[in-house]
């Protein structure tokens, strides 16, 4: 799975630069206060590809942090489990083993018939 997500991420570069190398002309741009006379439609695309990747970076970080925590909080519960589980056992008094050996047959009145001699 990781292969594919790699190729994808690397197909997606090439059509972002094909993209950008095809539109070079200058555009103005205005972002609430901030102001451009003269950028290159490439630069900015570039720009908000770079922004969009490390906004996805920020968020998968964030995912694996909190899945990391939650990993450690059930560690530790199981854990505290599996000692509560030793005490148990510990505490609990040995039991007697069952025999191992089967005791002989019971025969029926079925079994006990013999066919008959010839």
């Amino acid at each position: 799975m990781t292969q594919v997500n790699v190729f994808l991420a690397l197909a997606f570069s090439i059509v972002i630069a094909i993209f950008a190398v095809q539109n070079t002309t200058p555009v103005a741009v205005t972002f609430l206060t901030f102001r451009a006379d003269t950028v290159a439609v490439s630069v900015l695309v570039l720009i908000s590809a770079a922004l969009g990747a490390a906004v996805m970076l920020l968020l998968g970080a964030a995912r694996e942090i909190s899945l990391r925590w939650r990993h450690r909080a059930v560690a530790q519960q199981l854990k505290v489990a599996q000692t509560r589980v030793a005490e148990l056992e510990a505490a609990q008094p040995p039991t007697t083993a069952l025999s191992t050996t089967s005791s002989p047959p019971v025969e029926t009145e079925n079994s006990s018939a013999s066919s008959p001699a010839t």
